[in-house]
């Protein structure tokens, strides 16, 4: 029950204030790939811990720069400085990793990741988790 009151406070937010969700294209690209994983499992070659892993692999299927590292905390070094909360970032915690959907009502984040309850999912997190908020950067 408490899962499907956040969501649909996710939902009613991101349809009440679109404007404040607009992402850039390749930003849409990125969350596209990751909603086609939802529901996946562990990839091949990744760690226990494989949200890093996962971040880098979906990072060049989009063709983003990837981190290098299986650590999450890592991320936190990657890219360009984004803004808290803006889509298509990515949210860096000391232990996980995961690319903004958008702003909760409550005010957590909305973040697609890999290894959220040991598959790519959806989660929500509160802001203040977060250790770095970075914005992907395209492979030269």
């Amino acid at each position: 029950m408490r899962k499907s009151i956040a969501a649909l406070l996710c939902a009613v937010t991101f349809v009440a204030a679109p404007t404040v969700f607009v992402a850039p294209a390749q930003a849409k690209n990125l969350i596209k790939l990751m909603q086609n994983d939802l529901g996946s499992r562990r990839p091949k070659g990744c760690p226990s811990k494989w949200c890093a892993c996962y971040m880098d692999n979906i990072l060049e299927a989009a063709g983003f720069a990837k981190r290098q590292s299986n650590r999450a905390r890592d991320f936190a070094g990657y890219g360009k400085p984004a803004k808290p909360w803006q889509v298509g970032s990515i949210m860096v915690m000391r232990n996980h990793v995961g690319v903004v959907m958008g702003k909760c009502d409550n005010g957590k984040v909305k973040l697609i990741s890999g290894n959220h309850s040991k598959k790519v999912s959806v989660g929500r997190y509160g802001a203040n988790k977060a250790i770095a908020w970075r914005a992907p950067v395209k492979a030269r």
